[in-house]
């Protein structure tokens, strides 16, 4: 539909330095030239370069632009835009060197990375499940309720050698063949997006990056140990993240890949958010069993 998509990030480091006023002055400004039809700009979770926050990607040039500022907006639109020459302004320029790099696959921070858990990362809107599905997300649920049983799906987690990402490390697959295998009824999945380490983003990347992502693997987990209610414990200080969560979940209930009945294979599963207290060590067990038994 769109010639070309400017992907604004909007994590938690280029928000607070007003990332959401750089996406509402490309809108305005790409209205007041008329390309509206032919632009489109898209908020995006962290694209992980912080430090050169607020930034900005234009595809399918693969455009990398840093430290936007709100007066920028006016010349940028007119150059890469109107003119289809990148504004120079705001590229990356390495330290010690004196010519820009325009693409983001250029930049060293960027082009040795292989990226894994965060392969969405900077490429979809968070907030909208359909670009997730666009990407080939709930695809692996989809073949662990209708083509696997339980004991196949955790075999082949045990095979690709998926662990932890704590400091343990602890094989994915083992912790859940022992839960699976506990005795007692019902059996509960939580997840721990809790990280009390200053300035810590791994969980909160990922929540408000793929919040999708989360709620695949958690539903993934809990028909291998035969759970029907899963818990994302998150910071209260991660606002941002609990709103995509939440939403995540609220959408995932309407597409039926939440709650009952989950793609019509009779296996049910929800998700509930519980927020911290905000301390490093604050009774994650205890707020858990609170909301549990409330």
């Amino acid at each position: 539909k769109y010639r070309t998509n400017i992907m604004v990030c909007a994590g938690t480091a280029c928000v607070s330095n007003h990332s959401f006023d750089i996406r509402e002055a490309l809108e305005k400004e790409i209205k007041k030239q008329d390309l509206q039809d032919e632009v489109e700009v898209i908020t995006t979770g962290c694209q992980g370069f912080c430090e050169k926050g607020p930034i900005a990607i234009v595809q399918p040039d693969n455009v990398f632009y840093q430290e936007l500022k709100e007066r920028d907006i006016p010349k940028l639109v007119e150059e890469h835009f109107l003119k289809g020459r990148p504004y120079k302004k705001n590229m990356y320029i390495p330290d010690k060197e004196k010519q820009p790099i325009p693409t983001m696959d250029d930049i060293d921070f960027f082009k040795y990375q292989m990226l894994v858990v965060l392969r969405n990362r900077g490429r979809m809107d968070p907030e909208e499940i359909d670009e997730y599905i666009a990407f080939d997300g709930y695809k692996a649920l989809a073949k662990a309720l209708t083509s696997m049983v339980p004991e196949e799906i955790r075999k082949e987690v045990e095979d690709a050698g998926l662990r932890g990402r704590g400091g343990g490390g602890f094989p994915a697959a083992l912790k859940w063949k022992l839960c699976r295998d506990a005795e007692g009824d019902p059996k509960y999945l939580i997840c721990n997006a809790d990280e009390g380490d200053p300035g810590a983003y791994m969980d909160r990347s990922i929540l408000e990056a793929d919040p999708h992502a989360v709620l695949e693997g958690m539903t993934i987990g809990a028909k291998v140990i035969g759970a029907a209610q899963g818990y994302i414990y998150v910071r209260d200080e991660y606002p941002l993240a609990v709103k995509r969560i939440k939403k995540a979940i609220h959408q995932a209930r309407e597409y039926g890949l939440l709650g009952e009945n989950i793609l019509d294979t009779d296996f049910n599963f929800d998700v509930k958010v519980v927020r911290g207290g905000g301390a490093f060590v604050c009774g994650e067990e205890t707020a858990l069993m609170a909301s549990i038994e409330g």
